[in-house]
């Protein structure tokens, strides 16, 4: 891929200066966290949707104990086991190898995915125009450029916590602070559409190039490779409309790329079917689009300079106008296709978005005053995310949204390393809601419940672990029944009372302050 005839040595060092500021200013609500941890506390290494984010660390700690196809941790369910999530699984691999806490290597992904992602976004806007002043300017809207999700997540005007996040994350920065996988996918997505649009004729080398990142975009995020078979078809018809020339060799490359990935997915598929647990998962884990509205709010005033961006990238019709056109026109219906997973349509949706609204306001401002002023609004829900995580109690003592796993107490983080070093990674414990969501993630046992998503009948076990620690069924059946080996009892929640440990087959392991670890003794 051989971009040294359109991007100069100097543009080079800017974007790796420019980069460097972004991460840094993505990274700060993690260091303040760190400093504001203290000696009591332990940052858990997660601020917003602590949940998932849980659920990534599980996935790792797999792979730090040695797998490589995936088992559910946040349920007693046993699985057989299936080649998902392999990303988080070589993570875990890699913290093994280099002995690094799965927290840390997480966040070395985030940045190391980030400014790959960061840097490839150059590239593509390099073959949109010439002009490096418009360059720069595409580049820092796509970098930190938002709409008015920031009013969503202060007001919250009537959406639900899952849309006010939907909101926000349609945000580039917001996965520069937040995400790991979807900064690859988005990467991975760059580099198959300038491998198959960047020469006339695709010669073998990058129909394998392209098939290698294919299989690689599969496995990181399996739902994504048909979008980008759609993008990439939707754009070489255009091309062909445009030309009269059928551009054969590069549809081959698409061709070929997606045959070679369609049995990785199907493979997925099957092996979901076939897996009680998976299955479950999978029908429970829904990714909604928000409202109309929502989604207004999401893009905000890049809607309005997006409709002379469009205008002036049809009239121009070159190969990279034509991928940003059929990016934006082919997406966004199928965002609200009626599939379970519908939002994974605009996965990346705001690069083609940010690259022709800069061009729409390159065309309608042409003060470079003004359009700083400009970008300054759109980066108007970056900089409330910062501020927040930062300034207020969400970087002390919560999450974005007051949910309190940001740190883990002295004695949260006694028991997970007792778990961690003395309970073997198949043992069955049942603990508080919070502790079953830790478990997995910090020590590597399953547990009754952890994760709405990720829970077997997830309802139905949640509400068990609270009729146990309010004793409102039989105890002693429950641990025998569901083959419990340890119980966590937390003093402090109200509830330990109505657990009589000196009824129950226990044996205290572990007390640490208000949390006390007993293994349930069986004949």
């Amino acid at each position: 891929m051989s971009t040294s005839s359109r991007i100069t040595r100097a543009e080079r060092r800017w974007l790796l200066l420019a980069s460097a500021i972004v991460l840094t200013l993505a990274s700060l609500p993690y260091l303040v966290c760190v400093w504001a941890a203290g000696s009591e506390l332990t940052f858990s290494g997660l601020l917003m949707n602590p949940a998932d984010g849980f659920a990534y660390f599980a996935k790792m700690r797999l792979g730090l104990a040695g797998d490589w196809l995936y088992r559910m941790p946040f349920t007693l369910e046993e699985s057989h086991g299936a080649f998902m999530f392999s990303y988080y699984l070589a993570l875990g691999h890699l913290a093994r190898i280099v002995d690094l806490p799965l927290p840390l290597v997480f966040h070395l992904a985030r940045l190391v995915n980030g400014f790959l992602m960061l840097w490839l976004s150059y590239q593509l806007i390099a073959r949109v125009t010439e002009d490096i002043v418009l360059r720069r300017l595409m580049w820092w809207i796509l970098a930190i450029g938002s709409g008015f999700g920031w009013l969503v997540m202060k007001f919250g005007l009537g959406y639900s916590y899952y849309y006010q996040i939907a909101i926000v994350s349609s945000s580039t920065f917001y996965a520069l602070l937040n995400s790991v996988h979807g900064l690859l996918t988005m990467a991975l997505m760059l580099m198959i559409f300038i491998a198959v649009l960047e020469t006339e004729k695709v010669p073998a080398w990058r129909i394998a190039v392209a098939v290698l990142l294919s299989l690689l975009l599969g496995i990181v995020n399996p739902f994504v490779p048909l979008m980008v078979d759609m993008i990439l078809g939707g754009a070489l018809l255009a091309i062909w409309w445009r030309d009269r020339v059928f551009p054969t060799s590069r549809f081959i490359a698409v061709v070929v790329a997606g045959l070679c990935t369609a049995p990785l997915l199907i493979y997925m598929l099957l092996a979901i079917d076939a897996d009680p647990s998976l299955r479950a998962f999978a029908a429970g884990n829904v990714n909604l689009t928000p409202s109309p509205v929502g989604l207004l709010l999401s893009y905000g005033l890049l809607w309005l300079l997006l409709i002379p961006g469009l205008r002036i990238a049809w009239q121009r019709r070159s190969d990279w106008d034509l991928l940003l056109i059929a990016w934006i026109v082919l997406m966004l219906p199928m965002a609200y296709f009626p599939y379970q997973l519908q939002l994974r349509f605009l996965t990346g949706w705001q690069i083609p978005l940010a690259i022709l609204a800069a061009l729409g306001l390159k065309h309608l401002v042409r003060s470079v005053w003004l359009q700083g002023l400009v970008l300054a609004v759109l980066a108007s829900t970056s900089l409330y995310l910062l501020l927040h995580l930062t300034l207020s109690r969400g970087s002390v003592s919560t999450a974005l949204v007051h949910y309190p796993l940001t740190y883990l107490t002295a004695e949260e983080s006694d028991v997970l390393r007792w778990l961690r070093e003395n309970a073997p990674p198949k043992a069955a414990v049942l603990g508080p809601q919070r502790m079953g969501l830790l478990i997995p993630a910090f020590a590597g046992q399953r547990v009754v419940f952890g994760h709405v998503y990720e829970t077997v009948d997830a309802p139905r076990k949640r509400q068990l672990v609270e009729d146990f620690f309010a004793g409102r069924l039989d105890q002693q059946a429950l641990l025998r029944d569901l083959g419990i080996d340890y119980l966590v009892v937390q003093e402090s929640d109200g509830t330990a009372q109505a657990v009589d440990v000196r009824s129950l087959p226990l044996r205290l392991v572990l007390s640490a302050g208000d949390l006390s670890v007993y293994r349930v003794e069986r004949q």
